[in-house]
C-alpha cells in the first residue's frame, strides 16, 4: 500500500530530524523533549509498518511532560527555558515537519477507501496536530526573552 509506505517514510524522516536536534542541543530539557518526540515518531512508524490498530498509537503525554520542564524552569527562576539559542530555530523547523505530517495524514485519511486505513490516518493527523501545538507553543516559550523588544509597546518605530 503506497500511502502507508509514504507515511512510514514521513515518520522516519521526523524521527531522524528529532534525533539530530537532540544531538545538536546542549540543553538537557530540549534534548529530552526532542528524544521523546523522536520516540513517538518511531512508534508511529512501527504501527504503520505492521498496519496496527489506532489503540497502538497511544504514547506518553508529551504536553504533560513539557509542562513539567517549563514549570521546573520557572520555579528555578530561569530567565528562559534554554540557554541554547539554536533551540528556537530547531523547534520552528520541527513545527513545519509536524504541520506537513498532519496535512499528509488528513489528506490521505479523507481519500482512503478502507475504513481501517482512514481511521489510522485520521488518528495520526490528530496526534501530529497535537505535536504541532506543543512544538509551536514551545517556540513562543523559548523565544520569551526577545518578546519585549518586538512588542509594539516597547519597540522603536518611526513617527507617523
Amino acid at each position: 500500500m503506497g500511502v502507508l509506505h509514504d507515511a512510514v517514510h514521513l515518520e522516519e524522516k521526523a524521527e531522524r530530524a528529532y534525533r539530530e536536534a537532540a544531538s545538536q542541543t546542549h540543553d538537557p530539557s530540549a534534548r529530552a523533549l526532542f528524544t521523546l518526540l523522536a520516540e513517538s515518531e518511531a512508534a508511529h512508524a512501527a504501527v504503520l509498518k505492521t498496519f496496527g490498530h489506532v489503540a497502538d498509537l497511544q504514547g506518553p503525554d508529551l504536553v504533560a511532560q513539557a509542562r513539567e520542564w517549563v514549570r521546573g524552569a520557572v520555579e528555578g527562576n530561569a530567565g528562559v527555558l534554554s540557554p541554547d539559542a539554536r533551540v528556537v530555530d530547531i523547534l520552528r523547523r520541527a513545527a513545519d515537519v509536524e504541520r506537513e505530517a498532519e496535512a499528509f495524514y488528513r489528506h490521505h485519511a479523507e481519500r482512503a477507501t478502507e475504513a481501517r486505513t482512514a481511521e489510522l490516518l485520521a488518528e495520526l493527523a490528530k496526534i501530529e496536530r497535537g505535536h504541532y501545538a506543543l512544538v509551536s507553543s514551545l517556540v513562543e516559550y523559548y523565544n520569551r526573552p526577545y518578546e519585549w523588544t518586538e512588542s509594539a509597546e516597547f519597540g522603536l518605530r518611526p513617527e507617523y
